[in-house]
């Protein structure tokens, strides 16, 4: 336990490490926790040592420094990866120097990584944040050098951390058993949004979508890869609109890699006319108050911000019971779960909540108060603002 004056009601010089500034869970939940510590009692800073994106605007917009550093190479090119990290290290030490930073927050495993290899050089205390239960994942063959180092790695890393943040109770668990760590160096910090007031009562996107008037409207947002799962609700769609089931209509939020095919997958299903990919979107607020239900079909998850999103807007949730998805959805509560890919069981959950105007009331209902209750930032961001004056005060 660290003796220090923790009531110093100084402004704090807290430095944000991301990878990317790109739209995705980990950097929408860093802005959160920018508003929501505030610019009363914090001075902001963020540093990006890989992709520029979208992100950098909103951050920028409300004051918040932001500092592209330069990108690392590839391990697999030893000398030049050797040279770039080097010159990172040193940037970034140099950064902080000038901007008297007193508390690090990473970000997602190579951000983590570099925080706490940077706080034993300067002494300044680093929290990395373990945002998913993908961060878990190695999809490279198990006799690939680089999962056996990585490993090892981040052994080392989270072991060597002030602090870990995880932002559920089941990335606390596994972070727990892989890395050995005790209760006391873990802090859960739920993830949690600030409401975009703006948005709140806007309802109508038929204008917009005019395909859609009159039918049951499904959204669905995430980045366009594998792991979301959303060639799952496309073929589940399919079933049902194949199987004369026509009332329903659908936009899957987001950009990625899977933007192809997928964009391919609805052509070949014949679904033009009722799933649209809208890629990026800044309202998604909007869209999902003009929506009947949201639908997380992920493969594996940590704590979903726009499942977060879409109970703040009351939607009732169809997920998935994979990792990360199975404990924040009540079956019957909040939403209805199915088996992580499971076509055929996703495509009956839509038909019951489509079919069923109460039930999507109780479990609209049932959504907002889970989000009342759990996932108001303003609340959720009071565990971290202890920690970072705890050590910002030493």
């Amino acid at each position: 336990m660290i003796d220090c004056d923790s009531s110093s009601r100084e402004k704090i010089h807290l430095l944000h490490l991301v990878q990317s500034l790109k739209i995705g869970g980990a950097e929408i939940l860093m802005v959160h926790i920018l508003n929501a510590l505030g610019m009363t009692d914090y001075h902001h800073y963020v540093y990006c040592f890989g992709h520029d994106g979208p992100i950098r605007s909103q951050i920028e917009s409300i004051g918040v420094p932001v500092r592209l550093g330069k990108r690392r190479a590839s391990i697999k090119r030893p000398l030049e990866f050797t040279r770039t990290l080097y010159g990172l290290i040193r940037d970034l030490v140099q950064c902080i120097k000038d901007w008297d930073i007193q508390v690090v927050q990473s970000h997602l495993g190579q951000a983590n990584q570099l925080a706490v290899l940077v706080s034993a050089l300067t002494g300044i205390p680093a929290f990395p944040t373990i945002h998913s239960t993908m961060a878990f994942q190695d999809n490279r063959s198990p006799l690939d050098s680089r999962v056996m180092l990585n490993r090892i790695i981040n052994q080392a890393v989270y072991r060597k951390a002030k602090r870990v943040i995880t932002v559920s109770e089941e990335i606390k668990r596994i972070s727990q058993r892989m890395y050995h760590l005790t209760d006391s160096r873990i802090l859960v910090f739920r993830n949690g949004i600030l409401i975009d007031e703006h948005f709140m009562n806007v309802r109508d996107i038929e204008s917009e979508f005019p395909d859609s008037v009159g039918k049951i409207k499904i959204i669905a947002v995430g980045r366009l890869i594998p792991s979301k799962g959303f060639d799952i609700v496309i073929r589940a769609v399919a079933e049902l609109v194949h199987n004369g089931f026509q009332n329903i209509w659908m936009i899957i939020v987001g950009e990625g890699k899977q933007s192809d095919p997928l964009e391919k997958l609805i052509q070949e299903l014949k679904l033009k006319h009722c799933v649209r990919l809208t890629g990026c979107r800044y309202d998604v607020t909007r869209l999902m108050k003009g929506s009947d239900m949201y639908v997380l079909p992920s493969r594996y998850e940590g704590l979903s911000i726009a499942m977060i999103e879409a109970m703040s807007c009351a939607l009732p949730i169809i997920g998935s019971d994979a990792p990360g998805v199975r404990d924040f959805i009540v079956d019957g509560e909040n939403g209805i779960r199915f088996h992580t890919d499971d076509v055929s069981g996703l495509a009956e959950c839509i038909r019951r909540l489509a079919n069923d105007q109460n039930l999507r009331a109780r479990l609209s209902h049932g959504a907002r108060h889970c989000f009342e209750r759990n996932y108001d930032m303003r609340s959720n961001v009071k565990p971290l603002d202890r920690l970072f004056r705890q050590y910002a005060s030493c």
